[in-house]
């Protein structure tokens, strides 16, 4: 599991196409009203054959999520 933090929207909308690329990336979103630094506005899960693979699939997701940040 990755936290999605506000700050993610720093540069705009998250980009969630390419962090759900992977079928193995679930996205999960609070519903919350106006993203701030340090606001926890969600989580992506992934599923791998080890829990390191998971880890390692969750954290290229999100880094997927604002590639120019």
């Amino acid at each position: 599991m990755a936290n999605l933090l506000g700050d993610i929207w720093t540069n705009g909308e998250p980009d969630w196409y390419a962090a759900l690329s992977d079928p193995n990336i679930k996205l999960h979103l609070y519903g919350k009203m106006g993203p701030r630094k340090g606001r926890k506005m969600g989580h992506l899960t992934a599923v791998g054959d080890t829990a390191s693979d998971a880890a390692q699939i969750v954290r290229a997701a999100r880094e997927r999520l604002n590639p120019a940040a």
